[in-house]
C-alpha cells in the first residue's frame, strides 16, 4: 500500500525534515507512527497525501508513483484514499449527512448511491441519529466521527489518520481509535500519527518511532521503549 524507498525531504529554508527514510506498509496493517515534535511526521504525512514532493528518493502509495504523478492526476490518487485530520475539517453550514455526502458528490456518485451510503456510514460510527445536525452542535469526539465517516464513504482501502484524537477529550480518544481498529478488521489499512502513548500501547499494533527525520525504530507491536518518543 505504501512504499518509501530512501525518501529524504529538504525545505527551501535548509530544514531537513526526513533523511533517507525507507519504509513499506502493507495492505490490510495498523501502523501507528510516532515521535516527539519536529521528527517529521507532518511531512511524512505530506509526502503519503502528495502535498509535498520528496527531495530524493521514491513513493509509491495505492499503486501510484508519486514521483512521476502528473497534477491532474492527483485528485484521481486522492480519492482512493480517506484522510482524518486532527481540526476535523467539516464544512460549518452542513449538517454531519451533507458533510459525509459532499465527499460522494464531488466524484458524480448517483444520488441513490449517496442516499443509500451515507446512512450507513453514519451508522458505522454510531451517529445515525446526528446525521441532520450542524457540526458546531455536536461534541468534538461527535465531530471527528463525522470525519471518520466521510474518510470511509468513498470505501477506501487506505485511511491516514494525522493526530485524530488530538483535539477530542482523552476518553473519547479510545472510542475513535477502537472504530479505526474495527474497520482495519474488516480489511482496511490504517496510517495513524500520534502522540499518545496509552492509545498505542492499548492497541498493541505495529510502530513506526520517527526521531530527527530517520526511523529509529519500527516493531511489530507497541515496545517500551517507543514510549520515550511520545
Amino acid at each position: 500500500m505504501i512504499e518509501f524507498s530512501n525518501v529524504s525531504k529538504r525545505y527551501e529554508n535548509g530544514t531537513r525534515a526526513l533523511e533517507n527514510v525507507s519504509l513499506n506498509i502493507e495492505r490490510g496493517e495498523f501502523a501507528f507512527i510516532v515521535g516527539s515534535s519536529g521528527a517529521g511526521k507532518s511531512t511524512l504525512i505530506k509526502l503519503m497525501l502528495r502535498e509535498e514532493k520528496p527531495t530524493s528518493g521514491i513513493i509509491h502509495v495505492n499503486g501510484f508513483n508519486l514521483n512521476k504523478i502528473k497534477r491532474r492526476q492527483i485528485p484521481k490518487f486522492r480519492r482512493t484514499l480517506g484522510v482524518v485530520f486532527q481540526d476535523f475539517r467539516l464544512i460549518p453550514y452542513m449538517t454531519a449527512y451533507d458533510n459525509v455526502a459532499f465527499a460522494l458528490r464531488v466524484t458524480n456518485v448517483s444520488s441513490k448511491d449517496i442516499r443509500r451510503r451515507v446512512p450507513y456510514v453514519l451508522g458505522l460510527v454510531g451517529l445515525a441519529s446526528k446525521a441532520r445536525i450542524v457540526p458546531d452542535k455536536l461534541s468534538g469526539g461527535e465531530q471527528q466521527r463525522v470525519a471518520l465517516a466521510r474518510a470511509l464513504v468513498n470505501n477506501p482501502d487506505l485511511i491516514i489518520a494525522d493526530e485524530p484524537t488530538g483535539n477530542i477529550d482523552p476518553e473519547l480518544s479510545f472510542e475513535i481509535v477502537e472504530l479505526l481498529h474495527e474497520i482495519n478488521k474488516m480489511g482496511t489499512t490504517i496510517v495513524m500519527v500520534t502522540h499518545e502513548h496509552e492509545l498505542v500501547s492499548h492497541f498493541n499494533h505495529r510502530v513506526i518511532t520517527i526521531e530527527n527525520g530517520t526511523v529509529v525504530s519500527d516493531t511489530p507491536e507497541y515496545q517500551e521503549e517507543a514510549g520515550d518518543y511520545l
